[in-house]
């Protein structure tokens, strides 16, 4: 999550602003919305498995509190920096190894260039089940690898190992199951270095390769961000361009199906949010500038309910509030099966 003091202070002043317009607009969404959330028993299932025991171990070995295994030997990851060299290698190498383990259609690396002034070669990961009847139709789940502090030491525990462990139980409770659109679980690198802006690394790097292909990615839902619950506020914001920008509503579609999918699986003690402000500043943004419809499901980032551990050494497993946590990820769940046509 690239944020600064003044994005913040920015977000916080329009927030009153948007409280009004955020209402009008989604009520536009759901009354455009192409159909209800169906219940489905095997969705309802994945859902009730997202638990604290479920997310622990990837979000504890991706921010060194514990060792992992990688390549068959013991590693710890103390920082995920995209210019840290080694540990931002064996980083991949958890996400790919793991991902190989779920019996996925395909696991693959995507290494990209790098770009001047600072920012390394890396890789992405991607991670796909393969569709059926609209195999053609891509939906993109992603997270961000990377971290910061661009020190020695980074732990980036909500940011966003919360999002990465969250993207792995969506690939393994996915793994073996029939969608009709294709699904893709994608690790994307140096979120922190502004991607969005650049089609040499990361995820906009990745969106513009998708581009160049012409493939039709229909939805992308970016989780940045997942577990921390600014002053037990309990909401959960999906970031979305406005309804002016938002060519066919696509973005708003996506958060009314959220929605929808949270009211039909009962998912409650969060507070789901539309915030249709159009900031792109996570890897979502790589797939607007691409003019593909993508979503940011986010804490609540604005002021004063914002993480202020995030960038910090600080950004530790123990600032979670896991029961939040566990729900964000159920609707997670929930509306990544259903944007994929469950079967």
């Amino acid at each position: 999550m690239r944020k600064t003091q003044w994005t913040r202070q920015k977000r916080a002043a329009w927030a009153a602003m948007f409280t009004v317009f955020l209402v009008t607009v989604f009520c536009l969404a759901a009354a455009s919305a192409n159909a209800a959330v169906v219940y489905n028993a095997t969705v309802n299932t994945m859902i009730n498995g997202v638990s604290q025991t479920q997310l622990l171990p990837a979000v504890n070995e991706l921010s060194g509190e514990t060792t992992s295994i990688i390549g068959g030997s013991s590693y710890r990851i103390v920082t995920r920096g995209s210019s840290s060299g080694l540990p931002i290698d064996m980083a991949e190498q958890y996400i790919y190894e793991h991902l190989l383990s779920y019996g996925l259609s395909s696991v693959a690396y995507q290494a990209y260039p790098g770009k001047g002034g600072g920012v390394q070669p890396g890789r992405n990961i991607i991670g796909q089940i393969n569709g059926t009847t609209k195999a053609s139709e891509i939906v993109i789940v992603s997270a961000h690898l990377d971290n910061r502090p661009w020190d020695v030491l980074a732990y980036g525990a909500d940011d966003d190992a919360s999002g990465c462990s969250a993207n792995l139980y969506l690939a393994r409770t996915f793994a073996g199951k029939t969608f009709q659109r294709t699904i893709r679980f994608c690790f994307f690198g140096s979120e922190e270095n502004a991607p969005w802006s650049s089609s040499s690394y990361g995820s906009g790097y990745y969106a513009n390769q998708c581009k160049l292909a012409g493939e039709n990615i229909v939805a992308v839902i970016d989780g940045d961000a997942l577990a921390y619950n600014g002053s037990n506020s309990g909401i959960v914001n999906m970031v979305t361009r406005s309804t002016r920008k938002d060519p066919g509503g696509l973005d708003h579609a996506i958060c009314t199906m959220w929605q929808e999918a949270g009211t039909t699986y009962a998912i409650t003690g969060i507070t789901r949010t539309l915030q249709a402000s159009g900031d792109n500043l996570s890897d979502h943004g790589s797939f607007w500038s691409k003019g593909y419809p993508a979503v940011m499901l986010i804490e609540d980032d604005l002021s004063p309910n914002t993480n202020p551990y995030w960038h910090t050494l600080n950004d530790r497993v123990s600032t979670f509030n896991w029961p939040f946590y566990v729900q964000v990820t159920k609707s997670l769940v929930a509306v990544a099966a259903h944007e994929a046509g469950i079967q």
